[in-house]
C-alpha cells in the first residue's frame, strides 16, 4: 500500500504542475480578452468532458501512457500564437493527464481511496500558484510552468514504467446493491452540487493574496484528508463530517476566515467519496468512472457562469438547499458499515 500512496503523492505533484501551467496560460493570455468568459467555459468543457472517453480508452489499453501525450500537448500550447488553438491543446492535455493520474491511483487500490484523493488535492495548490505567477506580469516567468510540466512528464514516464496496470482493477466495494443507473445519477448529482457550491460559498473575507492562498490550500487539504479519513474512519462517517458538520462553518464564515476555511476543507472531503462510489460501480473501468466525476463537475460549474447568488442570505440559502440534495444522494449509495 505504501507504493500506492507514493504514486498518489507523485501524481499530486503532477496535478499541481498541470494546474500551474493551465492557470498561468489562462491569466496571461485569456482573461484580458473580451470573450474571456466564453473561452474559460470552453477550457472547462474540453478539460472536463472528454475525460470519460479518454478513460474508456485507457481502460481498454492500460499500457497506453496517455499522461505523457497530454503533457506534450500542454507544452505545445504555449508557443502557439493563436490563443484559441493554444487553449484547445492545453485543455485537451489537461484531460489526458487527469485520466493518467486516475488510472495510476485507482487500479489495484487495495480498498483505499487515499492515493487518488492526494492526487486530486494537488490541483488546488496549482490553481492559486498559476494565478499568482501570472499576476506578477513578468514574461520570463513562463519558464516556471514549462519546467514544472517537463518534470511532471518525467514523473509520469517513471511511474508508468514501474507500475504495470494490466490485469489490475479497483477493489473498492462500498455501494449498496441498487441499480447502476441510480447510483451513477446520485453520485453525479452530488459532484455537480460540490462544483456549484464552490462558487456559492459566502467568502466576503477573501480580499488579499494570503487569504486567497489560504482558501485554495484548505480546498486541497480537504480533498486529500478526506480520502485518508475515508480509509481510516469509513465513508459514511466522513460524509456526515463533511456535509453535516461542515455546513454551519460554511454558513457562518462569510466574514470569518477561520470558520470559512474549516467549512471549505470539510466540504471538500466529499470529493473522494463520490469517486469511490463510482469506481465501486465500475471496478474494471476506473478511467471511465473518474471521467463521470468530471462530467458532474462541469454540470455544476456551467450554471456558475450565468447564475450566482447576489446577497449573503441568497448564498446561505443556496448552500443549505444544495447540501440537502447532496447528502442523501451520497448516503443512499453507501452500504451501512462503510
Amino acid at each position: 500500500m505504501r507504493k500506492r500512496y507514493l504514486h498518489g503523492i507523485a501524481y499530486g505533484f503532477v496535478h499541481f504542475a498541470v494546474e500551474v501551467a493551465c492557470f498561468y496560460f489562462l491569466y496571461t493570455r485569456i482573461t484580458a480578452t473580451p470573450l474571456a468568459w466564453a473561452l474559460t467555459l470552453l477550457f472547462d468543457a474540453v478539460a472536463f468532458l472528454p475525460q470519460g472517453l479518454f478513460g474508456m480508452l485507457t481502460d481498454r489499453f492500460p499500457k497506453l501512457n496517455i499522461g505523457i501525450i497530454g503533457a506534450v500537448c500542454m507544452l505545445v500550447a504555449f508557443p502557439i500564437q493563436s490563443d484559441l488553438i493554444g487553449l484547445l491543446f492545453l485543455s485537451g492535455g489537461n484531460a489526458m493527464v487527469h485520466v493518467s493520474g486516475a488510472q495510476h491511483t485507482l487500479r489495484d487500490t487495495q480498498g483505499k481511496i487515499g492515493p487518488n484523493a492526494i492526487f486530486v488535492g494537488g490541483g488546488s495548490f496549482g490553481v492559486i500558484t498559476g494565478q499568482l505567477l501570472a499576476g506578477l506580469s513578468k514574461p520570463g516567468l513562463v519558464i516556471i510552468p514549462l519546467l514544472l510540466m517537463l518534470l511532471a512528464g518525467v514523473i509520469m514516464i517513471w511511474i508508468h514504467r514501474r507500475n504495470d496496470l494490466s490485469g489490475r482493477f479497483a477493489d473498492l466495494q462500498i455501494t449498496v446493491p441498487k441499480s447502476t443507473e441510480f447510483i451513477v445519477l446520485c453520485a453525479v448529482v452530488a459532484v455537480a452540487v460540490r462544483g456549484y457550491i464552490a462558487y456559492a460559498i459566502p467568502t466576503e473575507w477573501n480580499k488579499t493574496i494570503p487569504q486567497a492562498i489560504a482558501l485554495f490550500v484548505s480546498m486541497g487539504l480537504g480533498k486529500s484528508l478526506g480520502g485518508i479519513l475515508c480509509d481510516k474512519m469509513g465513508y459514511r462517517k466522513v460524509s456526515y463530517l463533511s456535509m453535516l458538520v461542515g455546513l454551519p462553518f460554511l454558513l457562518g464564515g462569510n466574514s470569518n476566515m477561520v470558520l470559512s476555511l474549516i467549512g471549505v476543507a470539510l466540504f471538500s472531503m466529499t470529493m473522494p467519496i463520490t469517486v469511490a462510489i463510482l469506481v465501486s460501480v465500475f471496478p474494471k473501468q476506473p478511467g471511465f468512472a473518474f471521467g463521470l466525476t468530471t462530467l458532474g463537475l462541469f454540470v455544476g460549474v456551467v450554471p456558475a457562469f450565468f447564475i450566482r447568488p447576489e446577497t449573503l442570505l441568497a448564498h446561505q440559502i443556496v448552500v443549505v438547499i444544495l447540501t440537502a440534495v447532496a447528502m442523501p444522494a451520497v448516503l443512499l449509495c453507501i452500504k451501512k458499515g462503510e
